[in-house]
C-alpha cells in the first residue's frame, strides 16, 4: 500500500497528528477529485500504525509495521472499497456484507498497535444498507478504532454518517506547486503541465493522466468536437464523441459550459484558457441564465452516464441540451 502523502499535504498531516490524545474516532477527508486524498488517508493510517514514528509523528517507512503496510498485510488495518467480481468488473458500491465483516475487527484489541484505522474509500460509494450498518459502528467504535472516510463529494455521504465525523478539507495545490510535481512525475514541459492542470481544474492526479499520449490525443479530439457546437449539428458532433464513453466526454462538456458561464459573468476561463477567444464568441451568443440552466441539466446527466440505455442517443440528447443554450440568439 502506497502511504506517501502529496507534498502539499505534508504540513496538514503533521498538524492532524500533533495531538494524538485528542484524536477523533472518525474523519471525513474531502477535497477536489484527484488531489491525493486517498494517499493522504493511507499516510494517515500508516502514521497511526508506525512503531517508530518521526518527530512529526508521521510513519518512518522502515519499521516492521511499515513493512507490513507496504506488503498490504498489516493485521490492524482495514480498507473498504468497491470490489471486483469474478469477471474483474468493479462494483459501484461498497456493500453491507463488507461493513458487517468489520464486526470482529472492531470488537477485539489490536495485534500490534493501539490504533486500528479503517479506510473507507470512496465513502460516497456506500450504498444505503452499508451506510446504515456503518453508522452503528461509528456510534460505538471499538477502542483505538479510527475511521478515515474519503470522498470528493461530501454531500453524497449520508448526513447521519457525516455528522459522526470530523471533516478535514484538503487543499488543492498552488499552480506552481502542481506544475513542479507534474514535471517531476511525467517529464513534461512547464507549459504542458500548466495546460493540463487548467483542464483538470487544478487537480494534479487528473492532470497526470494527460501525460499519456493516447489520453492527451483523446482529450484534444473531444475538446475540438465540443468547440464546433452550436455551429455544427449535435448529430455530427456525436459522430466524433460517441467513440468514447460518456464518463470521458461529459466532464469536458461540463467544464466547457462552466468556462462559458465564467466569461458571461465577466471572469476568465478556468479550464480552457487557450480557447478564450472561441469561448468569448460563444458566450456572446447566449446569456448567463441559459448557460446556468444548461449546466444544471448537464450535472443531472451524470446520474445516467455510467449506464445509458443507448450511448449514442445519450450523447446526441446531451449535446442537444447544450445546443438549446444558444437558441433564439
Amino acid at each position: 500500500m502506497k502511504c506517501k502523502e502529496m507534498s502539499w499535504h505534508t504540513e496538514l498531516l503533521a498538524e492532524v497528528l500533533a495531538s494524538p490524545d485528542q484524536m477523533p474516532h472518525a474523519w471525513l477527508i474531502t477535497g477536489l477529485h484527484g488531489i491525493g486524498k486517498s494517499a493522504f488517508a493511507r499516510a494517515f493510517a500508516a502514521a497511526l500504525l508506525c512503531e517508530s514514528p518521526t518527530a512529526q509523528r508521521t510513519a518512518c517507512g522502515s519499521c516492521a509495521a511499515c513493512a507490513w503496510l507496504a506488503a498490504d498485510n498489516h493485521p490492524d488495518l482495514r480498507l473498504l472499497e468497491p470490489l471486483a467480481d469474478d469477471q474483474g468488473k468493479v462494483s459501484r458500491d461498497i456493500r453491507i456484507d463488507q461493513v458487517r465483516a468489520l464486526a470482529d475487527f472492531v470488537s477485539v484489541t489490536g495485534h500490534r498497535s493501539a490504533r486500528r484505522p479503517i479506510i473507507v474509500d470512496p465513502a460516497d460509494a456506500l450504498n444505503t444498507a452499508a451506510a446504515n450498518a456503518l453508522l452503528k459502528t461509528l456510534e460505538e467504535p471499538g477502542a483505538g478504532v479510527v475511521f478515515l472516510l474519503v470522498t470528493h463529494d461530501a454531500d453524497a455521504v449520508p448526513a447521519t454518517v457525516r455528522s459522526r465525523c470530523r471533516r478535514l478539507s484538503l487543499p488543492t495545490p498552488a499552480m506552481e506547486e502542481g506544475v513542479d510535481w507534474l514535471q517531476a512525475e511525467t517529464g513534461c514541459s512547464a507549459a504542458d503541465a500548466r495546460s493540463w492542470l487548467a483542464m483538470a481544474g487544478g487537480s494534479p492526479l487528473r492532470a497526470a493522466a494527460s501525460a499519456d499520449p493516447q489520453a492527451a490525443e483523446a482529450a484534444r479530439a473531444m475538446l475540438a468536437a465540443i468547440a464546433r457546437l452550436p455551429d455544427a449539428a449535435p448529430v455530427a458532433v456525436a459522430d466524433a464523441l460517441h467513440q468514447w464513453e460518456g464518463r470521458l466526454w461529459l466532464p469536458v462538456l461540463q467544464r466547457w459550459v462552466i468556462d462559458l458561464m465564467r466569461i458571461a459573468a465577466g471572469a476568465t476561463p478556468r479550464y480552457f484558457p487557450a480557447q478564450a477567444q472561441r469561448l468569448a464568441e460563444l458566450a456572446a451568443r447566449s446569456d448567463l441564465n441559459r448557460l446556468g440552466r444548461c449546466g444544471q441539466r448537464l450535472s443531472a446527466r451524470f446520474r445516467d452516464v455510467g449506464h445509458p440505455l443507448n450511448p449514442r442517443l445519450f450523447c446526441e440528447d446531451t449535446l442537444q441540451t447544450y445546443q438549446e443554450a444558444f437558441a433564439g440568439r
